[in-house]
């Protein structure tokens, strides 16, 4: 576990920072999808269409929604739309989509993770440049040299006690507004490139990583192989239902764990696919699965919802904009939002698709239900 004292300013750049540690060198592997972002940028990139209402490298305002890379989707307080994208920062009002990929930083908008806080503070995660807190009025940065376990940030969570956590390629490292805290696989997390993080109903903190599954109690890190009696690897998603139940997403499908018993579900029980890449649980307890799909195969890429009976898929052909599905938000008017790597966003009211690209794809147009 290693610690950083921050003294800080508020702005762009972080005034004064007192390391007490070194930082730790995060984990690798030939098998490491945390460079998946990296190759995402290389082999997609930006969608090679042209987007005349949008530039990547300029604070701009348009009605129609940019087609950038979105990995991940928040509301806040406000009602605002929080896109975290490869474009940068992107929020939307309910009118327009606005670009704040200027204000972060141009080498710093590839943004894979963002939260709102209690203060109402927006934090936004990068693929290379750590983190950034948004106070309404200007950034704040976060890197290794603050303690940052390592600069590419893929989860940010607030506890119920305010420790902001940021899951990184270099373990997850705890915020408490004045201390930066890193915990690694020397402290009993089980591997330090970390996906995803959640909290329960008791307090304890859960972490989906490229190696299994740990939880964190406050004092101990516990390895939940060792308590269903099987291994995981790369778990991107955790969700948790009313009832407490936990749900695992990942490359071997999903699992759900009420404290007693381990369901799997693959495509054998109803997945549309056998990768998760994300889940929610929506305010029905209905759990919505994403996947990102594979190259090639559009039947693979979509989303599966489960009523704790069955599943359905929503594809293209049932108005998606896109076959692959990073990231899902239900907002506070019930409508689930989708983001994707090629066609922005898309929002579903439980009947029709929203669209907001400035042209729909063909499937889209077609759908009968679509506008």
């Amino acid at each position: 576990m290693k610690t950083t004292a921050c003294v800080l300013m508020i702005g762009c750049e972080l005034a004064l920072c007192t390391a007490l540690a070194q930082p730790t060198s995060p984990q690798s592997s030939a098998n490491d999808p945390v460079k998946e972002p990296a190759q995402e940028a290389a082999q997609i990139g930006q969608p090679t269409t042209p987007d005349p209402y949008f530039t990547p490298t300029g604070a701009k305002s348009t009605t129609y929604m940019p087609r950038v890379i979105i990995r991940n989707i928040r509301e806040d307080r406000a009602g605002n739309i929080w896109f975290a994208t490869f474009g940068g920062p992107i929020r939307y009002d309910g009118k327009e989509f606005t670009n704040f990929s200027e204000e972060i930083g141009i080498d710093k908008r590839r943004i894979f993770s963002l939260t709102e806080d209690r203060t109402g503070s927006l934090w936004f995660g990068s693929i290379t440049g750590g983190a950034s807190r948004f106070d309404g009025k200007s950034f704040t940065r976060f890197t290794d040299k603050e303690g940052l376990g390592n600069n590419s940030v893929l989860w940010i969570l607030e506890d119920r006690d305010g420790n902001i956590w940021l899951a990184t390629d270099g373990g997850v490292s705890r915020y408490d507004g004045k201390v930066m805290t890193t915990f690694t696989t020397k402290d009993g997390l089980i591997h330090n490139s970390v996906y995803a993080i959640a909290q329960d109903s008791s307090g304890r903190i859960w972490f989906g990583t490229q190696g299994g599954i740990s939880s964190y109690d406050g004092k101990t890190f516990s390895n939940f192989s060792d308590t269903v009696g099987r291994a995981f690897v790369n778990i991107r998603s955790i969700a948790i239902e009313k009832s407490g139940a936990i749900w695992f997403g990942g490359q071997q499908g999903a699992f759900r764990y009420d404290g007693k018993a381990l369901q799997t579900f693959t495509t054998k029980e109803g997945l549309l696919d056998d990768f998760v890449g994300s889940m929610i649980v929506d305010r029905a307890g209905n759990v919505w699965l994403g996947h990102p799909g594979r190259f090639g195969d559009e039947n693979s890429g979509g989303a599966s919802t489960y009523d704790g009976k069955s599943f359905k898929h929503i594809t293209k052909k049932d108005g998606l904009g896109s076959a692959t599905v990073y990231c899902m938000l239900e907002d506070k008017a019930g409508n689930i939002w989708f983001g994707s790597v090629d066609a922005g966003s898309c929002r579903y009211d439980g009947k029709v698709f929203t669209y907001f690209s400035a042209k729909a794809p063909p499937s889209f147009r077609e759908n009968a239900g679509a506008k």
